[in-house]
C-alpha cells in the first residue's frame, strides 16, 4: 500500500476511534499516527495540523461531547505511562 494510502486510513481510524465512547482507544490512534509521521520524517507542525483536522472532523462526525477534555486527560495518561512519571504502588 502506497505511504500516502496508509496515512490517510491512520487519519480515518484516528477519526473513527475519537467518535467511539472509548477516547482512551482514539487518543491511542492519535498516538500511533504521530509515531508514523516521525518515522517517515514529516514535521511536528504537519502532525499537529493533521491532528487539528481529525479532532475538527470527529467533532462534527458525532454528537461525543468534551472530546478535547476527554482526549486531553488519555493523553496525559499515554505520556505518564510512557514517561515512567506514574508512580504504581502495590499493597502487600
Amino acid at each position: 500500500m502506497p505511504f500516502e494510502n496508509y496515512i490517510d486510513q491512520l487519519i480515518e481510524e484516528c477519526i473513527d476511534s475519537l467518535c467511539s465512547d472509548d477516547i482512551n482507544q482514539g487518543a491511542e490512534s492519535l498516538q500511533n499516527l504521530a509515531s508514523e509521521f516521525a518515522k517517515s520524517g514529516m514535521t511536528m507542525q504537519s502532525f499537529l495540523d493533521t491532528r487539528t483536522y481529525i479532532i475538527e472532523s470527529a467533532k462534527n462526525k458525532t454528537d461525543a461531547i468534551f472530546i478535547n477534555e476527554k482526549l486531553k486527560l488519555s493523553e496525559k495518561s499515554l505520556r505518564e505511562k510512557r514517561t515512567g512519571s506514574v508512580i504504581i504502588k502495590t499493597s502487600h
